[in-house]
């Protein structure tokens, strides 16, 4: 994977800025290199790779907006992109929330990239693989799961005089490890290839899979639980989809609307929108050019407020907090993807010793949003639900449904244990674009509404 760096995408778009038919314009470039190893069995089955470049032209002609995307870099290619946009403006009425593009700014410098990882071969990454698969197999178990590389380069310019550039790599590794009986899941996930621990991951994965046996069912209704990070991470999405959102806050769609400067959710709850943590996957600015910066958004279970992208900033008489994402995945208003929950001390023992009877998540699987209003999520567990009895895992259990407010959930955190990097499901397997700093939890109350057969 080779950077082309901010000369080679700033400069085009720069230069078709003039003479360009319209009263304002914003273009922004995304460029991905995705790099993934796929095993299963305990061999490699594929390598695939993909070099894509995106440029979306919102012009505006009057207060009207006409937007319009191309994968072609070259001058022809970025004029013509931005004469259609211009044409779809002048179809457009008048967008009188219309907030303007945005001006120069100074930026963060960008800190989630590493040279090492951007020029990572297969062969490497098969080595990583090799690791998990050799543990496994020396246990009688099979291991399946994914290498993933990407390295992202994003081109901000608008005609008012705003210039962005920033690059990013992403490095993930995850097992699938199965045996006779069941199945244990883990994962590693940073900007340094170099820092995954292949090994750790197939530890972990392995331990679950062998305490992964002879399951039980448990019986509906509310349990103390705990949450590893993962799981911990489904439920943030829920949060940060319905309702940080500045869009969601003024639409009345949030739980945070009319509620700001209330507590909503329990006193060990705290939750911020960071891209500029230097732990976290981002680069310092948005999709609009606008500077990210950090937003609390709950603390110590207050709401004290949304994100917001350069719209909902002005409909809310705010200003952009950075936070406008890819218009072709989600809505306007604003998407809080870099957040980071306070987390605590304790160890993943603690947290088990802590229960005297209840329910140990791993992760979930293909969550949805029942009610946004009031941030209830549901989902099944899976690849690792235990149950636990006077502070001891005792015995897996069959995957459970859990139906509950997330900040019922968070009302009743007990203890926290450290922070980890982590994604939840959808943004894993490539459905969205959320990384949490998420710690496990030990919570009094989990609403388990059912379970899967034996």
């Amino acid at each position: 994977m080779t950077v082309r760096g901010p000369d080679a995408l700033l400069a085009p778009l720069r230069a078709v800025l003039e003479g360009a038919p319209a009263d304002e314009v914003e273009l922004w470039a995304h460029r991905r290199v995705a790099a993934v190893t796929r095993y299963t069995r305990n061999a490699v089955h594929q390598n695939a790779r993909s070099d894509e470049t995106h440029v979306t032209a919102r012009a505006v002609v009057g207060r009207a907006v006409g937007v319009a995307t191309t994968n072609a870099t070259d001058g022809a290619g970025l004029r013509a992109l931005v004469a259609d946009a211009a044409a779809l403006a002048r179809l457009q009425p008048p967008n009188e929330e219309w907030p303007g593009v945005a001006g120069p700014a100074t930026y963060a410098a960008a800190h989630a990239f590493d040279e090492a990882t951007a020029s990572l071969d297969a062969a490497q990454q098969a080595r990583a693989i090799a690791r998990i698969t050799a543990r496994a197999e020396a246990r009688g178990m099979r291991a399946a799961g994914t290498h993933h590389l990407e390295l992202r380069e994003d081109a901000v310019v608008t005609s008012r005089g705003a210039e962005a550039y920033a690059p990013l790599t992403l490095a993930y590794v995850r097992a699938l490890v199965q045996s006779e009986t069941g199945a244990g899941y883990a994962d590693d996930l940073g900007a340094r290839a170099g820092a995954l621990d292949p090994d750790g991951v197939a530890s972990r994965a392995i331990a679950k899979a062998e305490l992964d046996r002879d399951r039980r069912q448990l019986e509906p209704g509310d349990h103390e639980a705990v949450f590893e990070e993962l799981a911990v991470a489904e439920i943030l999405r829920v949060l940060s989809l319905h309702g940080v959102g500045g869009q969601a806050v003024r639409e009345g769609r949030s739980f945070m609307t009319g509620r700001i400067g209330e507590r909503v959710t329990g006193r060990l709850f705290t939750l911020h929108d960071d891209a500029l943590d230097a732990r976290q996957l981002a680069i310092p600015f948005d999709v609009e050019g606008t500077p990210k910066r950090r937003v609390a958004l709950l603390e110590d279970g207050i709401a004290r407020g949304p994100v917001h992208d350069r719209t909902s900033a002005k409909a809310m008489g705010a200003s952009s907090s950075g936070h406008a994402a890819d218009r072709d995945r989600y809505p306007v208003g604003g998407l809080a993807a870099n957040l980071v929950m306070r987390g605590g001390d304790a160890s993943d023992e603690d947290l088990v010793r802590a229960v005297r009877r209840g329910v140990l998540i791993t992760r979930f699987h293909y969550t949805n949003v029942p009610d946004p209003k009031s941030a209830t999520m549901t989902g099944t567990s899976r690849d690792g639900t235990f149950l636990i009895e006077d502070g001891r895992i005792v015995a897996a259990l069959a995957n459970v449904r859990f139906t509950m407010s997330a900040l019922d959930l968070f009302a009743g955190i007990e203890l926290l244990g450290r922070q980890r990097l982590v994604r939840d499901w959808w943004s894993t397997n490539g459905m969205g674009e959320i990384v949490c700093l998420a710690p496990p939890m030990k919570v009094a109350r989990a609403t388990i509404t059912g379970s899967s057969p034996l």
